[in-house]
Parts: C-alpha cells; sequence; structure tokens
C-alpha cells in the first residue's frame, strides 16, 4: 500500500514538474529578445532599438518610415495586449476577448460607431500620413510575430491576438478622448455655463439663472 502512494505522489511530483517547465517555457518565450539583430520585411534601410538602464527604447533610423516601423516594432513586442484592449474597447470588440463580462462595456461603445469613423479617418488622410501610419502597423505586427508565443495574457484567455490595421491606431486616439472624458460631458456642459456666466462676473448671477438639470 505504501508503495502505490509513494509511487502516486511521485508521479505527481513529476507531472507538476513538467507542467511548471511548461509554463516557465511558454512565458519565457513570450517576452521580447531584446538583444541582437532581427532581419525583418518592411525596413528600408536598418534602424536600430536600444534601451536605457530603465528599459526606456531608443529608437533611430534614417527616415520617418523606417522610425515609425521601429517604433510599431518596439510596441507590438513590449504591450501588444495592453494595446489591444485599448483598441477593442474603444470599437465595443472586448467582449470577443474577454467574454461576456465586456458586453456592457461593449454597448456603450459601439453606439459611437468608433471602427467606422476611424476607417473613415484613415480615407480621407494624406498619401504621406496613410504611408506613415502603414509602416507602423507593419512594425506592430512584426514586433509580434517576433515573439516566440503569444503574449501570456492571451494564453491566460485561451485567445489568439489578431493582426494590428492602420485603423485601429485611430481606435487608440478614440479610447484616450473617451477615457478623458465623462459620457454624459457633464464638464463640458459646466464650463460653458461658467464661461456664459462669468462673463458678466456675477457668481451668484450664475447660480440664480442655472436652469434646472445643470450639473454642478
Amino acid at each position: 500500500m505504501n508503495r502505490v502512494v509513494l509511487r502516486f505522489l511521485v508521479a505527481v511530483g513529476l507531472l507538476l514538474v513538467v507542467a511548471g517547465m511548461f509554463v516557465a517555457f511558454t512565458l519565457r518565450a513570450s517576452l521580447p529578445d531584446l538583444d541582437g539583430e532581427i532581419v525583418v520585411a518592411g525596413l528600408v534601410d536598418s534602424a536600430s532599438i536600444e534601451r536605457d538602464a530603465d528599459g526606456i527604447p531608443v529608437i533611430t533610423a534614417s527616415s520617418r518610415a523606417d522610425l515609425a516601423f521601429a517604433t510599431g516594432f518596439a510596441h507590438g513586442q513590449d504591450r501588444f495586449f495592453q494595446m489591444d484592449t485599448i483598441r477593442r474597447q474603444a470599437a465595443g470588440e472586448l467582449s470577443e476577448l474577454v467574454g461576456t463580462i465586456g458586453i456592457k462595456k461593449d454597448k456603450l461603445s459601439r453606439f459611437h460607431r468608433f471602427r467606422s469613423r476611424a476607417r473613415n479617418v484613415i480615407a480621407n488622410a494624406a498619401d504621406g500620413d496613410r504611408a506613415i501610419l502603414a509602416a507602423y502597423t507593419d512594425g506592430v505586427n512584426a514586433g509580434l510575430n517576433s515573439l516566440g508565443a503569444r503574449p501570456f495574457e492571451y494564453i491566460a484567455l485561451g485567445a489568439e491576438p489578431q493582426r494590428w490595421l492602420p485603423e485601429d491606431s485611430i481606435l487608440v486616439v478614440f479610447a484616450m478622448y473617451m477615457q478623458l472624458n465623462d459620457a454624459r460631458a457633464s464638464k463640458d456642459v459646466q464650463r460653458g455655463w461658467r464661461t456664459g456666466c462669468y462673463r458678466d462676473r456675477s457668481t451668484s448671477g450664475c447660480i440664480r439663472k442655472a436652469p434646472p438639470g445643470t450639473p454642478r
């Protein structure tokens, strides 16, 4: 009986060791390789990404397009999951990644149709701006593809990362705008009301004349 228990414990221990090694290997593979040279398609000339003692990248390139590509490459290596959640937040696509917990947020975001608006921004942009954005997009995807495994957040969620699109960079701008403003724009209403009232330099007049429902 003792031998059976011992063998069982040894087997469980071995399984735990193998599982731990697999997790460690996968997590290590998902980290960016910060040393050496990488040959990627998309650069006109060579570019360098050097990181200082704090891990902050310093990027050098011979053209603006190559600089955009290298910047996207660094972002794709270091922060793709965070970038993904930001674009999904703006587009109303979080639930595709995190499940039903994101549906309420998605409903609020889809009201604004930000993905459609982002596509319109790209379509109406100048050729030079679209070229720079395309170079950045190619860099992001190249950085993601350079990883030995998908970022560990996707492993935990059981999901696969989706390629970065030019419109996604515009979605990030929309997401930042929404984060810096409240849903009812009450701060804008407050500032507009106060601007009109303070022209008379009468605080009491502002309070007395404020219409019902004005945010305070």
